[in-house]
């Protein structure tokens, strides 16, 4: 059974606004928290345009895969209401806008005992936000003899660290109204999965990160922006981060430059890519000579090919065993492999799977296409036998591709489905399959911030 507190529309799923202004007082959201978690450049710039809305910073658009995602989370959250209503619970819905009046209708239906709340708007100054579901637990409380927990639907296959974040940012906040903290948290995959996660055992992680939010907004500076390239994402503002990163020059635009070489590099007065490109390389401390060195180049050949229009490239000193030496000798039963995932399709679908080869000295293609669970195999058999029976024919041929997913999905599927793994295992055993990736990265150098 399903109740509506509010006027019945077809669209009730919510979610967390970002941080907003009530008068005077700054509302933060659980969302505004993670923000912060991931990125403290991304928080302050959420911070400055609500300061400061005609300031000249734009958010990023909504790309299709994200409005894809908001298309499958509500699917997602229905597909659970209709389990909860299968057990026999009834489930009270808070449709309306209206904060002030959400808040209120969540109030009522807690005191009135509700089995399962949906849409539910939870309040405990400076936060505010909306819990995907209270579930009604036995326990004493304000309430009764009853308590509520929290649940939360995500699209994901585990359990990753913001998700905690934001359920123990929704149970503080639900102590308040009934007086005592939820003992268990729960999260429901895109699986169907249920997580039982103990609330104790992650809160004080959580007390943690939210004072260092507030302190970052209680000392809010709009003529101190944190560097970006400090930040694990950007949010919203991918857009603005790359330009400001490109506009300093920032270390962080060298290919395969990690934090610690970064931090070094500042260490030794070297804040720029222009400045490591020309640095002296004997000045630099705690960092290998040959990782400088490769750093070094790498930071010359970005800045020679920003304004090319086509990235330079140079063949590095190859050694044995290494780089180019990887590469065998061409076969006319070669083919260079690709595969698209859908990852969010129950356990990820591999729903194409694309070869260029030669056949009698022109190039061709081959395809092979998975809707749904029993597609994928087929794709999985006929390609394994294709490429089997190829090399049968000529066992000098090799299958080319960019990076381990190829592999790493052969293996899956070979589990998943309990097929080929013999011709599999034959392949892989005469290492048929040749990773460009590791070549590409051993053998040259090439003008981008990315391989």
């Amino acid at each position: 059974m399903e109740k509506w507190l509010g006027p019945d529309t077809n669209f009730y799923c919510k979610v967390d606004q970002y941080m907003y202004k009530n008068g005077a007082h700054l509302v933060f959201s659980p969302s505004d928290l993670t923000t912060f978690w991931e990125s403290a450049f991304a928080s302050w710039m959420d911070r400055y345009v609500l300061e400061y809305p005609e300031a000249p910073f734009k958010k990023d658009d909504d790309d299709e895969m994200l409005k894809l995602l908001q298309k499958k989370g509500y699917k997602h959250e229905d597909r659970t209401i209709a389990r909860l209503k299968a057990q026999g619970l009834e489930v009270v819905t808070i449709e309306t806008d209206d904060y002030a009046k959400s808040e209120q209708l969540t109030k009522i239906a807690m005191q009135d005992g509700a089995e399962v709340i949906f849409q539910a708007r939870l309040v405990n100054q400076p936060f505010a936000g909306y819990a995907d579901f209270l579930v009604r637990v036995d326990g004493p409380s304000h309430l009764g003899d009853y308590h509520y927990e929290i649940w939360d639907t995500k699209l994901a296959s585990k359990v990753k660290p913001y998700f905690v974040i934001q359920l123990c940012a929704y149970a503080e906040m639900i102590e308040a109204l009934q007086g005592r903290r939820p003992q268990f948290l729960k999260v429901i995959l895109g699986n169907g999965e249920a997580v039982k996660l103990a609330t104790k055992d992650y809160f004080y992680y959580y007390k943690v990160i939210k004072q260092k939010f507030l302190q970052f907004h209680a000392t809010f500076n709009p003529e101190n922006m944190p560097h970006p390239e400090r930040s694990r994402s950007y949010g919203k503002w991918e857009g603005e981060a790359k330009a400001y990163i490109e506009k300093q020059d920032a270390l962080s635009q060298v290919a395969r430059i990690n934090s610690t070489q970064i931090k070094r590099l500042q260490e030794a007065g070297i804040h720029t890519m222009t400045a490591l490109a020309q640095a002296d390389t004997r000045a630099i401390k705690r960092i290998g000579e040959e990782s400088i060195v490769r750093l070094k180049e790498q930071a010359r050949i970005q800045l020679e090919s920003r304004d090319s229009g086509v990235p330079k490239y140079e063949v590095l000193p190859q050694k044995e065993g290494q780089g180019l030496y990887l590469l065998p000798q061409a076969s006319s039963f070669d083919v260079f492999f690709d595969i698209e995932g859908f990852p969010l399709a129950e356990g990820g679908l591999e729903y194409l799977w694309g070869n260029g080869y030669f056949e009698q000295g022109q190039l061709a293609f081959k395809d092979f296409w998975a809707h749904n669970r029993e597609e994928e195999k087929l794709a999985f058999e006929q390609f394994i036998d294709w490429i089997y029976q190829r090399w049968q024919a000529d066992p000098s041929m090799h299958v080319y591709h960019y990076a381990n997913y190829e592999v790493a999905v052969l293996r899956k599927l070979m589990g998943r489905y309990g097929t080929r793994e013999y011709e599999v295992d034959e392949l892989l055993r005469h290492e048929v399959f040749v990773d460009l990736y590791t070549i590409v990265k051993q053998s040259l150098l090439v003008g981008e911030p990315r391989y």
